[in-house]
């Protein structure tokens, strides 16, 4: 592929890096000329200094001929503006990089239809849903969460006591949103399950479907009859806010520790459920009476690392078993989890890492891998030229191994509309769909959507 990257902080110098290993032909612009000649004596790579947002530099960047245009450079207007000019050059797709997609949450619709780009990615909203995911992740059980976090896939263990064996899967009523894609266990591993398909003690059922009716179905199954979880959250930065917010869509117990008066009364209103408290600095004493000991899951995310990596080896210290700490220094990963913190969460290495993921997954995008590659979520796009628009699902001749999940669909008027897929949903063109394969029917679901 031929790619254009703008921005040569630390996540484009670590995309520029990894593409280029990658065998990709790739082409960095950025405004620094001491960047862009380390980045050339380092890498092999095309570079041109220069404003990404004038039209003359992406012109002498060949913009016109990239297969994939990525902004990533730290200012959302800068990348915003690039990829428009890039796209009505003529590059084939973009990807933007901006710090919180919230101010854009309502008119997501509108800014992809006029400022052309295929994705926008939110450090904030990677770190923030990747903390969610670790502080609700245990041992059992595997989640993830598409689409800004309205739809969650969880592997649920059948333990002994269930309702779930012996019936049928035709003969089990899910919640509305609920949909069971997939199933594994130690015979057969991971299996796309028929209407006559039983499900059996320790077997793994992977469960698809809105956060609440997801938790109302583990619940039936015979989950979340324990303690709340609990988590205690230390900082006032917006990846803190952000995950506080996931987790209580989860229904864990928060308490959010704040340095700052401003930005603690700001979060109190913003919160539904959460505890915020107003403390003048990572204490011993203040953590104790805040029982971090018995939490769950300490997290340190604070603007300043150190602080970070402080606070979380004081929880460790008073005996909290699981700590997370935000880092902004990819560098600094792997010496925070050698010291003893549980996970280390870079914002940068996330972003570079979805990137990453959507450079290579072809055709359809890669959302998450189960059973060693096994199966896959992926996403697509319904196109123009797919012989199966405008039918329902129960008329399509879909392959063994494939399940379709969501659909998300922009309506007229702007608004976007979320279903999870059942046999009466019809597909339509510009349709973006979510589903569950098998890694072995891929190639007929490329057929189904049109992308071949």
């Amino acid at each position: 592929m031929k790619l254009l990257i703008v921005g040569m902080g630390e996540v484009g110098f670590h995309l520029a890096q990894e593409l280029s290993r990658a065998k990709h032909a790739v082409t960095v612009v950025d405004p620094d000329p001491i960047k862009i000649k380390r980045i050339g004596e380092a890498l092999d790579v095309q570079t041109y200094c220069g404003d990404g947002t004038h039209p003359h530099v992406l012109d002498e960047a060949d913009a016109s001929s990239m297969d994939l245009f990525i902004a990533v450079s730290d200012s959302d207007r800068v990348n915003l503006l690039s990829c428009l000019l890039a796209r009505r050059m003529g590059s084939r797709q973009a990807i933007v990089r901006v710090k919180d997609k919230g101010p854009y949450k309502n008119y997501r619709s509108l800014l992809r239809r006029n400022l052309l780009f295929d994705r926008m990615l939110s450090l904030e909203d990677l770190a923030a849903g990747e903390i969610a995911k670790i502080v609700r992740r245990n041992q059992a059980v595997a989640v993830e969460e598409f689409l800004d976090g309205r739809v969650t896939l969880r592997v649920v263990p059948i333990r002994e006591g269930s309702p779930m064996p012996g019936k049928p899967l035709k003969e089990i009523k899910l919640p509305k949103n609920v949909l069971i894609v997939a199933g594994e266990n130690d015979r057969e591993g991971t299996m796309i399950p028929g209407g006559d398909h039983q499900f059996a003690v320790g077997d793994r059922l992977y469960v698809l479907g809105t956060p609440a009716d997801v938790e109302q179905f583990e619940a039936w199954v015979g989950h979340h009859k324990g303690r709340t979880r609990r988590a205690v959250i230390y900082g006032e930065s917006g990846v803190a806010l952000r995950a506080a917010q996931h987790l209580e869509d989860h229904g864990v117990k928060i308490t959010l520790l704040c340095e700052d008066r401003k930005r603690s009364e700001e979060f109190a209103e913003r919160l539904r459920s959460t505890t915020v408290l107003l403390i003048e600095g990572p204490d011993p004493e203040i953590f104790r009476e805040e029982r971090v000991p018995e939490a769950d899951c300490f997290v340190g995310a604070s603007e300043i690392d150190e602080k970070n990596l402080l606070s979380c080896q004081i929880a460790r210290k008073l005996g909290c078993e699981r700590t997370v700490a935000l880092v902004s220094r990819p560098a600094y990963t792997d010496l925070y989890q050698e010291i003893g913190i549980t996970r280390a969460v870079s914002p940068r290495l996330l972003c570079s890492d979805a990137i990453m993921n959507l450079v290579h997954a072809g055709r359809l995008e890669l959302l998450a891998l189960f059973g060693q590659g096994a199966a896959k979520v992926c996403a697509g796009v319904v196109q123009a030229k797919s012989k199966f628009a405008g039918k329902k699902l129960k008329d399509i001749p879909i392959p063994h191994g494939v399940r379709f999940g969501v659909i998300r669909r922009t309506l007229p008027s702007g608004a976007e509309e979320l279903l999870i897929a059942k046999g009466e949903d019809e597909l339509h063109v510009g349709d973006h769909v979510i589903l569950f394969l098998l890694s072995t029917a891929e190639r007929k679901v490329v057929e189904i959507l049109g992308l071949g």
